[in-house]
């Protein structure tokens, strides 16, 4: 095993290894205010008040979704119900534009305009204000990330480069999950659902307020799912229990100065059909301080810390702590300048060791930090008509030093209900343990078949997009955008320099991509509301000068050139709601995996104002099906029904 050796050896070391085999936007003032909550309560939309959502990730401060100069689609908790969603993961497949995968039971391969592998790494994943990715390889590890989907408020999924405001690996999008404050969920919530491959998901959450004024809520939650079966017939064995437990406390939000603390803690196993049970705990406590001096200017804080384990039987096994810090600044000068700023540091201490015959990480404990600095105006060059966004942020890790990601934006507004966006920005994606540490060995032998380098370097893009959005009538909306993408100094497998060297990771790939997506939503009739995307995505790797790379890129990404999906949402007589969602997903192109399109249907009916009962089936279309390859054996994914029962007091 020369130059054969291939980065897919990565990717099954992160899947079977790793996962293996496997501003908080409620805070009223910065993020959202108790308007903005009103009309986005659990109800039918008309497509002007989809069009008056109030978002945050875009620009970190409050804006009308109609106004973004960014390709974003908002995902609200009444979508997410709607869908018969059980977990995180599996409600970002209503985003516009994102390609999910299920790779193994409970992993996921989740990317935004391309780079998707089952350790995607250009997608910037926040929980109420909390970087969810792993400094290990960029990535998140989707299994262990969950919340109570009811008390989610939005999911704003940004498609393309947002590090100038969320700095390093928001390379190709950020996924902003921000749920509900404390005040808007009180009384109980009890969910339950069983199925033939879910077989059980048990919630409960509970909350109130004080006579002070103080919110609060608590909520357990757990999850068991049932085997799958490789392509063979043979079962996987990768059922899943996992629970998680968790509260949120705050002040109120309606006074000048007001706080908030929130906390999860979660356990879980995955099954592997040759080994033990992988292992997974861990835990953060995040708080935050807002001061509001005035309508136009507040400071923020806030500080998390997180701890997460992971023990992968004759594998892996490993823990890390992080804590965070970040501040900002939002204030508007005279009645042109819109401003926010805001400086941050992180520290994360990693202990992996490769607990088995196949890699090992140099050193085995490793400490990193990172520092940063932001700033970004929003200029008024013509009132309700023309505006020029300018911005940057600077940041210094411990792989590269100092990483500059400037951006700049255009927004016009011809008329009321259009507008018109560009940009150009550049984005990094910052060295991991994965591309300096790891070390894999030819098993009972000490030869390097595959090792990292000290000289990686941050892999970087380049991104030209545009925009249009239009409300051409009153029951129907369209949403599009182009783009055009650099990349320079991927990641690239170079050759050994001798007979018996092991391969190198180097920066010696370059990508050009470009695509299109387009998305539409339509009242029907009052009663019935559909949404459908479409995304195009071309792809083209190359080596650098001087690189003598063997994968050619087919490591590094494993994306459809097309994904379409068409929601629909039907209320009938008697309280009753019918919703179906229809996806086609594209052929992927190495390891091959068959275009396929699947179904999923939800039957509701609201009893009550407090319960309500729903028969949910997923992948109706086919008995089984693949979604993705990451190693072998290579796993299909069965037709599923499921009940699903919620009460409120």
């Amino acid at each position: 095993m020369t130059s054969r050796v291939s980065l897919r050896l990565i990717g099954a070391c992160c899947l079977s290894v790793l996962a293996i085999d496997p501003l908080q936007a409620q805070e009223a003032g910065f993020n959202q205010s108790p308007s903005a909550q009103s009309a986005q309560d659990l109800k039918r939309l008309t497509i002007e008040e989809l069009a008056d959502l109030t978002v945050t990730t875009a620009a970190k401060r409050i804006e009308r979704l109609s106004d973004v100069a960014a390709a974003i689609s908002v995902i609200r908790e009444e979508d997410i119900r709607r869908s018969g969603a059980t977990s995180l993961a599996e409600a970002l497949r209503l985003a516009d534009g994102v390609h999910l995968a299920q790779v193994y039971g409970p992993g996921w391969a989740i990317s935004a305009r391309g780079f998707n592998i089952s350790t995607a790494n250009k997608l910037l994943v926040l929980i109420d204000g909390r970087t969810v990715y792993s400094p290990l390889f960029s990535g998140v590890f989707w299994d262990v990330q969950d919340v109570v989907l009811a008390d989610i408020d939005r999911i704003e999924v940004i498609r393309g480069p947002g590090g100038t405001l969320w700095g390093a690996n928001a390379v190709n999008g950020v996924v902003n999950i921000i749920t509900r404050r404390a005040a808007d969920t009180p009384g109980g919530l009890v969910t339950i659902t069983a199925g033939t491959e879910t077989r059980a998901v048990a919630t409960a959450r509970y909350g109130g307020t004080t006579a002070g004024g103080t919110a609060y809520r608590a909520y357990a939650k757990f999850r068991a799912d049932d085997e799958h079966v490789f392509a063979t017939g043979v079962p996987a064995g990768d059922g899943v229990q996992f629970g998680q437990s968790g509260f949120r406390i705050e002040s109120n939000a309606a006074r000048t100065s007001f706080w908030s603390v929130q906390g999860d803690v979660y356990y879980g196993t995955e099954g592997l059909y040759d080994r033990p049970d992988t292992r997974l705990s861990g835990g953060n406590l995040l708080t935050r301080w807002t001061r509001r001096w005035s309508a136009t200017s507040q400071f923020q804080a806030q500080v998390y810390y997180d701890r997460t384990n992971r023990r992968v039987q004759r594998q892996y096994r490993a823990g890390r702590d992080t804590v965070d810090v970040d501040t900002q600044q939002q204030l508007q000068l005279g009645s042109r300048h819109r401003i926010v700023f805001g400086a941050g540091f992180r520290a994360s201490r990693g202990d992996d060791l490769g607990d088995g015959p196949g890699f090992f990480f140099d050193p085995q404990v490793r400490t990193s930090t990172l520092g940063s600095f932001f700033a970004q105006d929003d200029i008024v060059v013509k009132p309700n008509r023309l505006s020029v966004i300018a911005g940057a942020k600077l940041e210094h890790n411990d792989f590269t030093g100092f990483e500059l990601q400037p951006n700049l934006r255009l927004r016009l507004t011809p008329g009321p209900r259009q507008t018109v966006w560009g940009a150009v920005s550049r984005a990094v994606r910052m060295p991991t343990r994965f591309d300096t540490d790891l070390r894999v060995r030819l098993p009972a032998s000490d030869r390097l078949l595959l090792t990292g380098t000290a000289a990686f370097v941050s892999e970087n893009v380049l991104a030209y997009e545009a925009g249009y959005r239009v409300r051409p009538a009153e029951r129907v909306s369209f949403d599009l955008a182009a783009f055009a993408n650099n990349y320079d100094h991927l990641r690239s497998q170079e050759p050994p320099a001798a007979p018996g060297d092991a391969v190198v990771l180097g920066n010696g790939l370059n990508a050009r991509t470009s695509g299109a997506e387009i998305a539409a939503t339509a009242t029907i009739t009052p009663r019935w509301q559909a949404h459908a995307s479409y995304s195009y995505l071309w792809e083209r790797f190359s080596p650098a000068a001087g690189s003598r790379d063997v994968s050619g890129g087919a490591s590094e990404a494993n994306d459809p050139s097309h994904l379409f999906s068409v929601r629909s949402s039907l209320d009938l007589p008697r309280r009753f709601e019918l919703d179906a969602v229809v996806r086609y997903t594209s052929r992927l192109p190495n390891p091959v995996v068959e275009p396929y399109t699947e179904l999923t249907t939800r039957l509701g009916w609201r009893a009550t104002d407090r319960w309500e009962l729903s028969l949910i089936g997923q992948n109706l279309l086919h008995d089984r099906h693949e979604e993705f390859a990451a190693g072998t054996p290579r796993e299909l994914y069965q037709r599923a029904v499921s009940v699903r029962s919620a009460w409120r007091f």
